[in-house]
């Protein structure tokens, strides 16, 4: 509880940089929730038609894109994370403070940004569910655009079926409850993952302050 506390009145100081570790938490949040949303989707789009829209080495190259996506937005969490506990080593230097302090409460400032982006993220999605499907669907065309040679169309039963159109609405592929089911399976993922990652650098940096001492002793 003490740290708590003593979290909350440092956040309370500093604003400015609270608002910022949220922006990136948000940031990072929405991004791999969008983007593990895309690539399950990707993955189960012939299915969701009557007929195969895509070949299976198209259903590979847009599940990589989306992948490489994720891949980046990963290596920009980790990195943003890094550069946010080596600022507030710097700021907190030639403070008052144990270095072991310092460690928890940044770590537990980044838990209660990544508290804060989850709950912001479910009220955007709930208030917002067109808009955030427009943006799955911009997405969703920007990879159909890596694709070359992809037909617009595709006809069901040889020259006389029904038409399907290659790039048609995920919202008409998908049903609203699936997507709400991909959206929240996707949201778990993303926060263990950056979970782990604030995990891994507190106990990293621990590391690092035990290691410091050592040699210092010596």
């Amino acid at each position: 509880m003490g740290f708590l506390s003593t979290t909350m009145s440092t956040i309370k100081q500093h604003r400015v940089r609270f608002s910022i570790s949220l922006g990136i938490c948000l940031l990072a949040l929405f991004s791999l929730t969008t983007l593990g949303v895309l690539k399950v989707a990707m993955g189960h789009l012939n299915t969701s038609t009557p007929i195969k829209l895509f070949s299976s080495a198209e259903i590979d190259q847009l599940q990589q894109y989306f992948s490489n996506g994720l891949i980046a937005c990963s290596i920009f969490l980790i990195l943003s994370l890094l550069l946010f506990f080596v600022f507030r080593f710097r700021r907190w230097k030639n403070q008052e403070f144990t270095t072991n302090r310092m460690i928890y409460e940044t770590g537990l400032e980044c838990f209660l940004s990544l508290l804060l982006a989850t709950i912001f993220l479910i009220l955007l999605f709930a208030l917002f569910e067109p808009t955030y499907e427009a943006i799955l669907q911009n997405l969703y065309h920007k990879g159909l655009d890596q694709i070359s040679n992809l037909p617009k169309t595709v006809i069901s039963n040889g020259n006389n079926g029904i038409v399907y159109s290659t790039r048609s609405s995920l919202t008409f592929d998908f049903s609203s409850a699936t997507l709400l089911d991909m959206f929240f399976k996707s949201l778990i993922k993303s926060i263990l993952y950056i979970l782990l990652n604030l995990v891994l650098l507190t106990l990293g940096f621990k590391a690092i302050n035990l290691l410091t001492k050592k040699h210092k002793v010596r």
